[in-house]
């Protein structure tokens, strides 16, 4: 008896054990299955992109090179002609994310639900002039504008360039006539034709607008007193409910500055492979490019100062303030030592 209730309790504990180690076997394969799909685990986000004022070209150099990738970041791309359209598609949520340069994200930040995240090129008296004034026919200088028609891209800086640069040769608005346009083939057929006698342009362009027939410069951004910046801008609630997630995309996009400042003729051929663009005149744009990923004192104030002609000006519609529209934790973490500003 004593025999067989051993029996018993030695098949007893023989089944525990293989129950418990089937168990453990389990637990171990699930927790690995986990891992590995953590680890694969991607975020999509929605991307604005401009193909014309500069390309974007650190994003699409991080795309390009799997930097998004990298931190666990599916960047889906989508393509705008200019700043302004990345905006307008954030404000219909076809995006995430966006970029322009200061003059028409203030005219935009009190729209919607939009904040900035960091600043993405920044002017320096050598990148200033680069954005040029070209003229046609009889104009030689500021004063022959009068009279004349010129191109402006509306709701971008070239608005606030035009009109800081009549004001500084004491040129009436009523002296000259805006022909607005929405892209630069626009721009460019209309100087061809002499529907348009003035515009400013600048980027991988210019080169473009200079082999018109007859066109030349007379003046830079900086014979305006304008200093043109760009920004990163996502939908805020965005940014806080993935306050990680932006944190790397930041880290991504700061690979992708880095490698376009090193390599020039790789980021041109990026260029060329997704917006068909000429790669010396990539190469030349990046050369005239301050490209950035901070915010800075230095960048609060700049558009203070803008926003607050814009108060004066009776162009911005909207009241908020501007400490309200800026949120800089997530490059903190990413970067700390890119953040100087403070609300």
């Amino acid at each position: 008896m004593n025999r067989k209730l051993s029996r018993i309790c030695l098949f007893i504990v023989s089944s525990i054990v293989l129950l418990l180690a089937a168990a453990c076997s389990n637990t171990a394969t699930e927790s690995s299955g986990a891992e590995e799909g953590k680890s694969k685990k991607m975020i999509k986000v929605k991307m604005g992109l401009d193909t014309a004022a500069g390309g974007s070209l650190q994003i699409r150099a991080a795309k390009e090179n799997g930097y998004f990738e990298k931190y666990g970041i599916d960047a889906d791309v989508s393509n705008f002609a200019y700043g302004i359209d990345t905006i307008n598609a954030l404000l219909v949520n076809r995006t995430e994310t966006g970029s322009a340069a200061d003059y028409a994200l203030l005219n935009s930040l009190g729209k919607g639900d939009m904040t900035i995240v960091s600043t993405l090129t920044r002017a320096t008296k050598e990148t200033s002039k680069e954005t040029q004034l070209l003229v046609k026919g009889n104009i030689n200088g500021p004063q022959d504008l009068k009279g004349k028609r010129l191109g402006v891209a509306k709701g971008t800086v070239y608005e606030y360039v035009w009109d800081k640069y009549l004001e500084k040769n004491n040129i009436s608005e009523n002296d000259i006539k805006y022909v607005p346009y929405s892209t630069p083939d626009e721009a460019i057929v209309g100087m061809q034709k002499g529907d348009i006698d003035a515009v400013w342009i600048g980027g991988a362009l210019t080169d473009k607008f200079k082999s018109i027939a007859g066109a030349k410069e007379i003046a830079d951004v900086s014979d305006s007193g304008v200093q043109v910046d760009s920004y990163l801008i996502m939908q805020r609630s965005f940014v806080e409910k993935n306050p990680d997630t932006v944190r790397d995309i930041l880290k991504a996009i700061n690979e992708g500055v880095e490698y376009v400042n090193t390599h020039h003729k790789e980021t041109a051929d990026i260029a060329f492979k997704q917006l068909k663009l000429p790669k010396e005149d990539v190469v030349k744009d990046i050369n005239r490019t301050n490209y950035v990923l901070c915010f800075t004192k230095e960048d609060g104030k700049h558009l203070e100062d803008m926003k607050s002609w814009l108060e004066q000006k009776g162009i911005l519609k909207e009241k908020f303030e501007l400490k309200d529209k800026i949120s800089v934790e997530p490059l903190k973490k990413a970067l700390p030592e890119s953040v100087t500003y403070e609300k």
